[in-house]
């Protein structure tokens, strides 16, 4: 009678992530895209302009290779009241442009919700994407809620519907 090897099963331990930004990325990029009428490679711009600080209108060409060539991009951020000129052209010096408020506290409420900071919001009221419309709507406002029950787990809070 032969002896069977016993297998030896070997334990492992799931460790949870310590840094887990992109989860949500597509449900939050989404909502901003939505909530603050922009497309996606301006929003894209606008992140890689965040931590830019000055820049010249070379520097934005430079930039905007990695977002998809658009010639009328600057034209159009600046219209938008994404970028504005904070020094004009005297001399030989270029003409420097920054941020505005406006895309800073754009990207600023991005990275909050994506370090489970924030909650987006629920109400209809306050968040279109609530109210009846069409279905990528609905399916966004199931992606919230979900993204809402986790930050509420991560911060130890509890919600009761009413």
């Amino acid at each position: 009678m032969k002896i069977r090897k016993q297998l030896q099963r070997q334990n492992y331990i799931r460790r949870e992530p310590k840094n887990d930004y992109m989860k949500y990325y597509r449900v939050i990029r989404r909502y901003v895209m939505f909530r603050h009428e922009i497309q996606e490679s301006d929003l894209e711009m606008l992140m890689f302009l965040y931590s830019e600080g000055l820049f010249t209108y070379w520097r934005f060409r430079e930039l905007s290779n990695f977002n998809g060539w658009d010639v009328k991009k600057f034209k159009k951020m600046k219209d938008g009241g994404w970028i504005h000129m904070w020094r004009d052209k005297k001399g030989s010096e270029y003409r420097l442009y920054e941020m505005t408020r406006k895309g800073r506290m754009v990207i600023t409420d991005m990275y909050k919700k994506l370090n489970y900071e924030e909650e987006i919001s629920e109400m209809p009221k306050n968040n279109p994407i609530f109210k009846k419309g069409c279905f990528s709507h609905k399916v966004l406002a199931i992606g919230i809620r979900n993204f809402n029950q986790e930050v509420r787990k991560r911060n130890g809070l509890t919600y009761t519907e009413y």
